[in-house]
């Protein structure tokens, strides 16, 4: 503007010269243009090496009518009475409490620079602890002027019975902030409480202050202090949704959800089935031996039947993948081929699966059963042990008979020999309870389909039966076992023992958090949800997570979503 004005004092319209807008060089640096050239930058519009005669002309090229135009004037008048100037400010816009009272003051140095500008006094250059009061003392005085009414303690008069604050002896300070004269003002020449509202803006933000230079921690304590300073009222309440809305507690509370207990697989209620057809492999171990002077290491290999709990043990020399195919054919060779094989993410079953499925994966078992169609090999979860509960369970109860036998020093005979001693125990663990009449049969245990007996032992034939009947007899003896398996075994597994309650499915996109027992929780990776997987309720049990680490699988008992702005 002070520009315009010096051209039009010094300058007459008669000298000046027009450039077309297209042709404007300033326009190159002050304004978006999608033109791109150099020339017209460096040497000016082309028309300047040309006549004067040929440059553009305009018409109307001359300074605007100005007889028209309001002159604007602001008229100051002084007085001796004090004025109070009121600053509003938007709070909402705020959601630190520091940041908004150094705004406020920010502002008031503005007005006194200004001021000194005016009155040609010294500028002050920073703000002073002053200016800082002064903006706190606004900020208290905004929800108390907004929400209560104090015009009767302005004038000087008593508060209406009718108000809130009748029961609270309140009064203005010197600087006009409301606070409340309570009986124990004695106490330590303590400063009366600020009486602040407990649903405006400003007193969330000093709550959240609080809580905040607190460490969002020690929440008695963090009460206790703002009651020295400030009465709000129902603080406990304000201070608890305070906590609810803090973004760095809802992340380090946050707890995956559990999806409702799926129903069992199809391997779990396989009926009239051969034992072993669906099985779940792990290693459990090392176990100590002896050979010579020195000492080996060597593991177990669980084979578990997945429908009648039976197991098969073997002994691995080391965990690598040549002694794990090893120990699949051992097992393939003593109790054939399974048709599902159930394992965790091990490498040596991720290499034994590539070799042994292209192995068999040709073989065709119409001869066999026509319902066999090769083998399948599934994995669980990445650090979803509880997907393999079938066989974690009896892994524990394998070491705690092995740990109780005598002596412990085993050599590969003595270990190989325990081993199948315990195998044998497990399988002749009823899987049922024991009826307490004695008429009844006893609890059918998984030795029934494996050696025809609990404890193994069959009666020889009595000389009157037909020994051509036999092949009759034992499909009778397998079809009573199934039946009283359906009847009461299979019951047992209808309740669920927990996660009772559908949960809200993970979305790709859910900002999310993987828990890793093996870290402290401010160490726990944070990730995006890429995909997830739907079983047939409808639950997601599992998801890919996306961290700065690369992709993660991961079950949804390991992923806690975090309640984040996704925009």
């Amino acid at each position: 503007m002070f520009r315009v004005v010096e051209i039009l004092e010094h300058s007459n319209a008669k000298e000046w010269k027009w450039v077309p807008s297209k042709l404007n060089t300033a326009d190159l640096a002050t304004k978006v243009s999608l033109q791109i050239n150099s020339e017209l930058w460096f040497t000016g519009p082309k028309f300047l090496a040309y006549g004067v005669e040929d440059w553009p002309t305009c018409d109307d090229l001359g300074p605007a009518d100005t007889t028209e135009v309001r002159h604007h004037l602001l008229h100051a008048t002084a007085s001796n009475v004090r004025t109070s100037v009121s600053i509003s400010i938007n709070v909402e816009y705020f959601s630190d409490w520091r940041r908004l009272y150094r705004a406020l003051a920010i502002f008031k140095l503005y007005i006194e620079k200004l001021k000194a500008v005016v009155r040609n006094k010294p500028i002050p250059n920073q703000g002073s602890y002053e200016n800082l009061q002064d903006a706190k003392v606004q900020l208290y005085k905004c929800p108390q002027m907004s929400l209560f009414s104090i015009s009767n303690l302005e004038r000087g008069k008593i508060i209406n019975r009718n108000s809130k604050l009748i029961s609270l002896n309140v009064y203005l300070d010197g600087s006009g902030i409301l606070r409340i004269r309570s009986k124990a003002e004695n106490l330590n020449n303590q400063p009366d409480a600020i009486v602040l509202p407990k649903n405006h803006h400003v007193t969330f933000l000093i709550v959240c202050s609080w809580h905040e230079n607190h460490h969002h921690v020690s929440h008695e304590t963090t009460i206790y202090n703002i009651r020295g300073m400030f009465y709000i009222p129902q603080l406990c309440v304000l201070y608890k949704s305070v906590r609810k809305k803090c973004q760095r507690c809802k992340n380090y509370y946050a707890m995956p959800a559990v999806p409702q207990m799926a129903t069992l697989p199809a391997a779990r209620l396989a009926v009239f089935e051969r034992p072993l057809t669906f099985v779940g492999i792990d290693y459990f171990g090392p176990i100590s031996i002896i050979i010579g002077r020195r000492r080996e290491k060597r593991w177990g290999v669980i084979f578990t039947c997945l429908t009648v709990r039976a197991v098969h043990i073997e002994v691995a020399h080391s965990l690598d993948t040549s002694s794990c195919i090893m120990c699949i054919r051992n097992f393939i060779s003593r109790r054939a081929m399974p048709r599902e094989i159930y394992t965790d993410n091990g490498t040596n079953f991720k290499a034994t699966k590539k070799i042994v499925c292209d192995e068999y994966k040709n073989i065709n078992y119409s001869t066999v059963a026509s319902k066999y169609d090769g083998l399948r090999w599934k994995f669980n979860p990445p650090a979803a042990p509880h997907m393999g509960g079938a066989w974690e369970r009896l892994v524990r109860s394998i070491k705690t008979i092995l740990y109780s036998m005598a002596p412990r020093n085993f050599n590969d005979e003595t270990l190989r020999c325990a081993l199948w001693e315990v195998e044998f125990l497990i399988n002749s663990r009823p899987l049922t309870f024991e009826s307490l009449e004695s008429c009844d049969d006893e609890a059918i245990t998984p030795n029934y389909l494996l050696l025809g007996s609990t404890t193994g032992y069959k009666s020889i034939c009595e000389d009157d039966i037909d020994l051509r009947q036999r092949w009759h007899q034992t499909q009778l003896f397998s079809d009573r076992f199934w039946q009283r398996w359906v009847k009461d075994y299979t019951p047992m597994l209808e309740r669920r023992g927990k996660w009772f309650e559908k949960q809200p499915p993970l979305a790709p996109g859910d900002v999310v958090v993987i828990v890793d027992e093996n870290l402290s929780r401010n160490s726990w990776p944070k990730g995006i949800i890429e995909s997830v997987v739907t079983a047939k309720d409808g639950q997601v049990r599992r998801a890919m997570v996306r961290t700065q680490t690369g992709m993660l699988e991961r079950q949804t008992s390991k992923i806690a979503v975090l309640d984040v702005d996704k925009g």
